[in-house]
């Protein structure tokens, strides 16, 4: 079936993609694991939003936090259900019969890495706001939210590259 004009294949997951789907689920697990040890000794108000600068300048209720979770765990369900439709993803080569398998796994591992990647950065924004409600911290570490942003966008280009070298 073609419905992009792209051939449509099943292909198995590797070893690696296995191991990033480990990793992605323990990053959730790790916000779940902060959210449920932390709950009852945080205050009602939190920071809410943090500047550039890393401090907090939005406050409101604890609740928030579930949202920062909801929010990990949409992300997580809509990349794994994306990842069954690499031929419907945008590609910068064309996608042929000879190089749509390479270029399909190549997307579905990108978009597992990044699975890792925003799984882990959502625990780390929820323990700093964790670590600022209860004193322990005067904001976000700056180094880390920098670090965390710059993989999050090396990621695709070098998967871009990637692409192109197989295309």
């Amino acid at each position: 079936m073609k419905k992009t004009g792209r051939p449509v294949l099943k292909i198995p997951r590797s070893p690696l993609e296995n191991v990033t789907e480990v990793l992605a689920v323990l990053g959730i697990l790790a916000h779940v694991l902060i959210l449920v040890y932390y709950w009852p000794a945080l205050p009602d108000v939190i920071p809410t939003h943090f500047g550039i600068s890393g401090e907090a300048d939005g406050w409101g209720s604890k609740n928030n936090l579930f949202g920062l979770l909801g929010a990990s765990v949409f992300i997580y369900v809509m990349m794994t259900v994306l990842n069954f439709f690499p031929h419907i993803f945008n590609y910068p080569v064309e996608i042929t019969e000879k190089n749509a398998r390479a270029q399909y796994a190549n997307a579905r591992l990108l978009m597992n890495i990044m699975k890792v990647e925003i799984a882990y950065l959502f625990a780390y924004i929820e323990w700093g706001t964790v670590q600022v409600a209860l004193g322990h911290a005067s904001g976000l570490d700056n180094r880390i939210m920098i670090a965390l942003l710059i993989v999050l966008l090396a990621s695709p280009l070098y998967f871009i590259w990637r692409m192109r070298g197989t295309g």
